[in-house]
């Protein structure tokens, strides 16, 4: 089943490839090494969907091109009563029609889809650079506790960091 904002993309369920999107674009500091193996997997499978969106608009584009076409044909074929035919009466015309109105919203639609996933794309960029750090940080040590096990973001030493820097890296105790 299609979403009802963006039918005709191309892809069979897009509010479920979005709603995955934002999960598979955040990054788990705890499972670095899934994450790792995961990114390029990912960055691949949103990439097509990204060419399949950006197909969907070309086809939409064509399509309005078409529309647009068949409606001034008709309306230079058979005016309608009592107007004069002009170029600009024409376009008046074409551009009041509900066929062209339609064609307008299904290219407003792939627009948006594929700016949308665009959008995850560019994150799936932004999720590598956070991992790349997120990795230097842990073969730092950042990531261990005093006795050198590590954080799990659950210990008192990751709470104590996170109350460190909810009061903003002041010492208040």
């Amino acid at each position: 089943m299609e979403s009802e904002d963006n039918k005709d993309t191309g892809v069979e369920d897009d509010s479920d490839v979005l709603g995955n999107a934002k999960r598979d674009v955040r990054a788990n500091r705890y499972k670095l090494e899934e994450e790792c193996s995961r990114q390029s997997s990912l960055y691949l499978y949103y990439s097509d969907v990204l060419t399949e969106a950006k197909d969907a608009e070309i086809a939409a584009d064509d399509a309005l091109d078409k529309v647009l076409a068949q409606v001034e044909l008709r309306l230079r074929d058979s005016p309608p009563e009592g107007m004069k035919v002009t170029d600009a009466t024409i376009k008046a015309l074409v551009g009041a029609s509900d066929e062209v109105d339609a064609a307008r919203v299904a290219l407003r639609k792939a627009k948006k889809w594929r700016g949308q996933v665009e959008n995850v794309v560019n994150a799936l960029g932004h999720k590598k650079s956070s991992l790349d750090n997120l990795v230097v940080l842990w073969s730092k040590g950042y990531y261990m506790t005093d006795t050198g096990t590590p954080r799990t973001g659950t210990d008192e030493a990751s709470d104590a960091i996170r109350g460190h820097l909810n009061r903003g890296g002041k010492d208040n105790g």
